[in-house]
């Protein structure tokens, strides 16, 4: 499970680089906003380095709660599925 799912989000979360450093792959630089490792990982590099180049706080903050809700509210789906019917 490692090797299929938690490595390629944390390469593709932007762990490892900032977010602004896939200018050189625009495609890739839109396809990894899908996962939500790249806003946790742009926040704190915001947080803790605010020299080195990172997303606006603005939009990590909007795509945090966004991503929050969207999953609690299919957390709360398949729980009320599972326990009730």
């Amino acid at each position: 499970m490692f090797s299929v799912i938690i490595a390629p989000m944390i390469m593709f979360g932007c762990a490892y680089y900032p977010w602004k450093g896939l200018d050189a792959v625009p495609v890739l630089k839109y396809i990894v906003l899908i996962n939500p490792l790249v806003y946790v990982a742009e926040g704190l590099r915001a947080g803790l380095t605010p020299a080195v180049a990172h997303m606006r706080l603005d939009v990590v903050v909007a795509a945090l709660v966004a991503l929050t809700a969207l999953f609690w509210v299919f957390g709360l789906r398949s729980f009320h599925r599972r326990a009730i019917g």
